[in-house]
């Protein structure tokens, strides 16, 4: 829910309250901090602008009508003008068990009962005349030889035993330092392929010695089986 107000002065003692948006339990506290301290000013009338309140509830009206007794109390009173139809209907069915609070069909008709003697409906802005605008002349498009002399110049190249700036020193010894580096790597890489050319000839060298073992392990059975067979024969 959103309710905005707005405070117009008209008059010495005539306030005008325009209200847009709801006004229900949960915006009515908005609406009360500007009506409350009504009473204790030298505000006597106030009228509600309702033509932009969309939606308004029975708890809503009862803050009108708080006020619009405070303020008969002390010799004024508060008015609503260009109630929206569901609002008319409202106030007519609260009137019957509270003090009516009066309402206007527009704002000057509910003006009329306050200090305020004439009430000038603002009109549409007077127009504030406008420079038209003025159209710069372009420029001729420039010849292939003013498009040359026009492109950024490159840096010339420094001459033997001239001194560089210090920009150009920079980017001297970052390309010195990105040369070393590629170099170094080229070199890690190298030494990377032939260690694992070395490990591949060790894993083979490795796999040929447990070869070798195990052929000798089966020749030492071999040798211990005819050893044993040669002294288990009986003498003739």
């Amino acid at each position: 829910m959103h309710l905005s107000v707005r405070l117009v002065p008209v008059g010495e003692t005539t306030l005008v309250v325009a209200l847009t948006g709801e006004l229900d339990s949960t915006t009515r506290p908005v609406l009360a901090a500007f009506l409350e301290p009504l009473p204790q000013s030298r505000v006597k009338y106030v009228v509600i602008a309702a033509s932009d309140l969309w939606f308004c509830d029975l708890d809503g009206l009862k803050q009108l009508a708080l006020t619009h007794s405070a303020l008969r109390r002390k010799g004024g009173g508060l008015a609503v003008a260009e109630a929206t139809p569901a609002l008319l209907r409202l106030i007519s069915l609260m009137a019957e068990r509270a003090e009516p609070i009066p309402v206007y069909p527009s704002m000057p008709e509910a003006l009329k009962q306050t200090d305020v003697d004439v009430y000038e409906v603002a009109g549409p802005p007077t127009p504030v005349p406008r420079h038209m605008p003025v159209l710069r002349t372009m420029r001729a498009a420039a010849t292939p030889a003013e498009d040359v002399r026009r492109l950024p110049r490159l840096p010339r190249r420094p001459r033997p035993g001239e001194a560089l700036p210090a920009l150009s020193l920079a980017v001297s010894r970052s390309r010195g330092l990105r040369e070393q580096t590629l170099r170094r790597r080229s070199a890690l890489t190298r030494q990377l392929m032939e260690t694992a050319q070395s490990r591949t000839l060790l894993l083979s060298a490795r796999e040929r010695c447990f070869a070798s073992l195990e052929v000798l392990r089966t020749s030492r059975v071999s040798i211990r089986s005819a050893l044993d067979g040669h002294d288990r024969k009986p003498a003739p």
